[in-house]
């Protein structure tokens, strides 16, 4: 499940098994969001890899998504965070590749 921001309190959760497309969930927070996959499980899912935005928690039962929906996108929101800036970090050059 791939959980999008389309603006400050509107989210989109797009699930997806490989390829194809299985549905929408739109929420007004990334909680409600996996807590309505978790609610409404599609056919052979037993749980999902959870992405927000461009980063990833892993893989997680429909029964966690049920019970720690919050603590779930806590951790996606802390992980999104640690990364959101990272291309505009600037790494101090190798010592070693100009013999420095």
């Amino acid at each position: 499940m791939h959980i999008l921001k389309l603006q400050p309190g509107q989210y989109r959760a797009h699930v997806m098994e490989g390829q194809e497309h299985l549905g929408n969930y739109d929420a007004g927070s990334i909680a409600e969001a996996i807590l309505l996959a978790a609610e409404n499980p599609l056919p052979d899912l037993a749980g999902f890899h959870l992405w927000y935005e461009t980063v990833s928690i892993g893989s997680v039962a429909a029964g966690e998504m049920r019970q720690h929906a919050d603590l779930l996108a806590d951790r996606l929101i802390e992980r999104h965070s640690m990364f959101a800036n990272s291309a505009h970090v600037v790494f101090p050059k190798d010592a070693d590749q100009n013999g420095q």
